[in-house]
């Protein structure tokens, strides 16, 4: 039995239910502090009660469909209008057999989850033993096909497979997400890519016709470069990419940056907008960084070649992230990586890698360089074992421990800041402070300035000399 407690004050109420997801997970043994409520009753009254009664923080979601949040510490509870003119009604309207029960509430003002109680009108129960994620109708997925979407990310979070006719009816009308508005769609998608085995959940929504719905862009990639992935071509090479990607998480990176792997991991566990980890999008990055190849093709003495394809990339990002509704730091963040992946393939080429080339490396990638590294490592083992692979994986363990080990001699302080600059040049603040600072930033890493002192006469003299 599971119980969840501060809900005394509910049991005057018959005609309130806990439907959906907590139940699922309930009977699985898995612990959630998301709850749902449907009611008939005064939904935004009884949601305002319990939120004064627990102390809690009442959320208006949708006042119009009458859906409300209370937010207690880490718990949430969210409360719903029954749709229909009973609780059989509104769970038959519902996605999933799994998440169409419901509970009623006991005497003791407390609610329990067992097998024997939940109100199971499409043998949902059943299901879940069978590990089977089956729509409740065929209608379902006509009033809402964003569950077209949630159907492979259930499957991918529970580890349960998508029953024939239900998959079936996803193929029917994967279309219809084009109807879905482009932040939900957004959200979904993430919440695969948050997933430890997102890249079978991405290969199943590709199959079942989804994904050109969500970024045709990147389906459009399957016929490109066929000479070189002859299987899928360059979308082979980007699903590829995302798989290896997710192999190096879950082996904490043991295999291929063995020294600095913890510190790899804390770093992709950052976020970089509000919702969305670096570890997150670096696989979006994945599916992406190639995208930009379509569009540069071009065949050069019978080898077909990609000039600029980095920068037509950052092109189409912009587009297909403004449509998903990614924030400015996304997008900036999945064009800063596209701009710059070929960067440590142009490194091996190099006999060494000198102070002046890695300290370009981390100014110019900024927060993103350890993202970069780790996507171009990716990149190169999605290519067979042999000298590539080699390369990519010494040249970035080297940076990683100039940047880790080295980090003052190719990120040295800084020896004047900005106001000091316009103070001793007499100049007024412009974008030329920035370019100067730059300046005497390589100088320091070029040894060739050590002090104030000597920064001050460097400014003086390359700023007489108009060097900057």
């Amino acid at each position: 039995m599971f119980k969840i407690k501060k809900l005394k004050f509910l049991k005057a109420n018959r005609n309130i239910w806990i439907v959906g997801g907590y139940i699922r997970d309930s009977l699985l043994g898995k612990i959630t502090k998301d709850i749902d409520f449907a009611t008939d009753g005064n939904t935004k009254k009884i949601a305002q009660k319990f939120a004064d009664k627990t102390n809690g923080s009442f959320v208006v979601l949708d006042d119009f469909n009458k859906i409300y949040r209370v937010v207690i510490n880490d718990e949430i509870y969210d409360f719903s209008k029954m749709q229909g003119k009973n609780i059989l009604e509104d769970l038959s309207r519902r996605d999933f057999t799994i998440n169409a029960m419901a509970i009623k509430p006991v005497g003791s003002g407390k609610w329990e989850v067992g097998s024997d109680n939940p109100i199971d009108p499409f043998n949902g129960l059943s299901d879940i033993k069978r590990k089977i994620v089956r729509a409740v109708s065929e209608r379902n997925f006509i009033d809402d096909p964003l569950r077209l979407l949630r159907a492979y990310r259930f499957a991918g979070q529970l580890n349960f497979s998508i029953e024939p006719k239900t998959e079936k009816f996803i193929k029917k009308y994967s279309h219809k997400l084009k109807n879905v508005s482009n932040e939900r769609i957004q959200n979904e998608l993430f919440l695969m890519l948050e997933l430890p085995n997102s890249y079978n959940v991405i290969m199943k929504i590709y199959k079942a016709g989804l994904l050109k719905e969500i970024m045709p862009e990147l389906v459009e990639t399957l016929n490109t470069a066929r000479c070189y992935y002859p299987k899928m071509g360059l979308l082979g090479h980007s699903f590829d990419a995302l798989k290896i990607l997710e192999e190096f998480y879950n082996t904490n990176f043991k295999n291929v940056f063995p020294k600095f792997s913890k510190r790899i991991s804390s770093h992709l566990e950052e976020k970089i907008s509000k919702t969305t980890k670096r570890k997150t999008l670096l696989k979006l990055a994945a599916l992406l960084h190639d995208i930009g190849k379509p569009k540069s093709a071009k065949k050069i003495k019978g080898r077909l070649r990609f000039f600029e394809h980095e920068e037509r990339g950052c092109d189409i990002i912009n587009i297909l992230g403004k449509r998903l509704t990614l924030s400015n730091n996304e997008i900036k963040y999945l064009k800063n990586l596209t701009k710059h992946h070929m960067r440590i393939g142009n490194l091996t080429s190099a006999e060494k890698l000198t102070d002046r080339a890695a300290w370009r490396f981390f100014r110019d990638l900024s927060d993103d360089a350890i993202d970069l590294i780790v996507l171009s490592v990716t990149d190169a083992y999605t290519y067979p074992k042999g000298k590539t692979r080699t390369l990519h994986k010494i040249m970035a363990n080297k940076l990683l421990n100039k940047f880790y080990r080295q980090k003052e001699k190719i990120v040295p302080k800084k020896l004047l800041n900005g106001f000091e600059i316009m103070k001793i040049l007499k100049i007024p603040e412009s974008p030329l402070v920035g370019k100067i600072l730059g300046e005497l930033e390589e100088a320091q890493v070029l040894k060739k300035i050590k002090t104030k002192n000597e920064a001050e006469k460097f400014l003086k003299t390359i700023y007489k000399n108009k060097k900057i």
